[in-house]
């Protein structure tokens, strides 16, 4: 029996907004609550606990809350020209990419399985020309 892929929820863009990337994974702040289990992830190369659906769009860059709720569908949401990302490292099984954002430094972490996915969003977000 083939694996059904799951798909991101159904949450609203703006007027003329598409969708250019879409990976399970998570965003941490490296100085946040979430170091320590970033710490653990890194050592280890594998994921620990539960991800989410983090979408690029023609306009942001959108972490999408576990259970999304009529007006309020998004953890985090950065306008995409603010957003630099480094070159992936992979260790393990597990692909992480520092973003640099207004919030300050955040690292993705994602399955190394999604590196196609990884390479399309780091390459959108060095795009000199990027889009509004």
């Amino acid at each position: 029996m083939p694996a059904r892929r799951a798909r991101p929820p159904d949450v609203p863009l703006e007027p003329g907004e598409f969708t250019e990337v879409v990976l399970r994974g998570r965003l941490t702040d490296p100085s946040g609550p979430g170091a320590l289990t970033a710490r653990a992830e890194r050592f280890i190369g594998h994921r620990l606990g539960a991800s989410r659906w983090i979408l690029l769009t023609t306009r942001r860059l959108l972490v999408v809350a576990p259970f999304p709720r009529a007006g309020d569908y998004f953890d985090v949401a950065f306008d995409r020209r603010t957003v630099a990302a480094s070159q992936g490292r992979k260790r393990g099984d597990l692909i992480t990419v520092d973003l640099m954002t207004p919030a300050g430094r955040q690292v993705l972490r994602v399955p190394a399985s999604l590196r196609g996915e990884v390479s399309r969003l780091i390459r959108a977000l060095r795009r000199p020309g990027r889009p509004l």
